[in-house]
């Protein structure tokens, strides 16, 4: 069955549109079920980070799938078709499988070679595969992109100094304050990057403060990294003794905004550094503009990536390699079994209408004696397989190739099969 993928990174879209279409982890089953219900869509992997939300499938029919596929998409996103077309990417086939490959190593990542999009990928393999959504076809996709992830990290220098973006945002900070490690800093939000965040700081000498909406998770991480949890709705009020604020959660408000420039006091504190790396944004753009506050977003901390990784270019390339051969391996050995099962379904098909028909016939055969009715059983049994072999034998021949997917697919299309 065709694999397809429609996907949207935050690259190609402005920050703030990019929010519109982030699906918080808690959603992403709904969601998925939403997908799901499109005729034709019979496994779906939902991956969805900071920096992109991206639907991998595999579908049982490609003329009117895809069509399918853009409108249930849409639906669980909550937009229109129109602007959908216009944000998004879609990939077919072998695009799918290196697409696929590409994020799990870190190429498609704004850090190239960080180590969180592995971890993300997984998750959400997992998550689809726990509820049903991910079968056979997927599953085999999915390993295959781990596997790839993890050997572009060990074999090749890709990952190698700042290796995630929480870790960015804490060197980012380093340097931006000075401080060297004498600060105070607040973490909010205690997921994924956030738990990395505060880690990072902690380890670089910061007196570091969590807070998340469910306490009893900042407080377990607290203990594991010496810091100090507080309460949710108690946060704003250590804000003026604080170097720097972190925000990492998938709050669909902000958490801080221009009314909450008045906790910013310049005469206790001359400047106070806020790192959002909320999707959607945790902060309101506009607090940037109070004199005591210096904001930085995803886009800053991007920056300061791309001024620290060139030497990770080099290193792309053999990653690139490593992709290249893995996606041709996956697609030879998927349109090889791709092609012995669609010439199996061709000639089950053939044989069912010959059953069939003869079936419909045996009223007029009645008069004919045993030996007889076995020579019109061989007669058309032979008839049916002599005006197979030639088609059968040319998708066989063509198998692996681009001209063999092409032969699969239409066979599929003019058969149904």
């Amino acid at each position: 069955m065709p694999l397809v993928a429609i996907g949207i990174d935050r690259s190609n879209s402005p920050i703030d549109d990019f929010g519109r279409y982030f699906v918080s982890e808690e959603d992403m089953l709904d969601r998925l079920k939403i997908f799901s219900s499109a005729d034709g869509v019979e496994e779906a992997v939902l991956v969805c980070t900071c920096a992109r939300t991206e639907i991998f499938a595999e579908i049982t029919k490609f003329h009117g799938g895809i069509e399918e596929m853009w409108i249930n998409f849409a639906r669980m996103l909550q937009v229109e078709r129109e602007e959908l077309a216009s944000a998004a990417t879609v990939y077919y086939e072998r695009g799918v499988v290196s697409h696929l490959l590409r994020v799990a190593s870190g190429l498609e990542s704004e850090l190239i070679g960080e180590t969180e999009i592995l971890g993300q990928v997984r998750r959400a393999f997992l998550r689809s595969h726990d509820a049903g959504y991910c079968g056979p076809g997927l599953y085999g996709l999915f390993r295959k992109a781990l596997e790839v992830g993890k050997r572009a990290r060990s074999e090749t220098g890709i990952a190698r100094g700042i290796t995630s973006s929480a870790h960015a945002a804490a060197g980012l900070f380093s340097e931006a304050c000075g401080l060297e490690g004498n600060g105070t800093v607040m973490v909010i939000g205690v997921g994924e990057i956030g738990s990395k965040l505060a880690e990072a700081l902690s380890q670089g000498g910061y007196d570091v403060f969590l807070t998340s909406r469910t306490f009893a998770k900042a407080e377990s991480l607290a203990n594991r990294i010496n810091a100090k949890a507080v309460h949710i709705h108690d946060f704003k009020s250590y804000i003026p003794d604080l170097d720097g604020i972190f925000l990492a959660t998938s709050s669909k408000k902000h958490l801080l905004d221009g009314d909450d420039a008045e906790l910013f006091d310049p005469a206790r504190n001359s400047k106070t550094f806020i790192i959002d790396m909320g999707v959607p944004r945790n902060v309101d753009p506009a607090l940037d503009s109070f004199g005591g506050v210096t904001l930085y977003d995803l886009n800053g901390v991007n920056a300061f990536v791309r001024s620290a990784i060139e030497h990770r270019q080099q290193e792309a390339e053999l990653v690139e390699e490593i992709i290249e051969s893995e996606t041709s391996k996956f697609v030879d050995l998927k349109n090889s079994g791709s092609a012995a099962s669609t010439v199996a379904s061709l000639y089950a098909f053939a044989e069912e209408v010959r059953l069939l028909e003869l079936a419909r016939f045996s009223g007029r055969l009645e008069g004919l004696t045993d030996a007889q009715r076995k020579v019109v059983e061989s007669l058309t049994y032979g008839i049916v397989r002599k005006i197979l072999h030639r088609p059968a034998a040319k998708v066989k021949e063509h198998s692996g190739s681009k001209r063999g997917e092409r032969l699969v697919e239409d066979l599929s299309f003019l058969f149904d099969l």
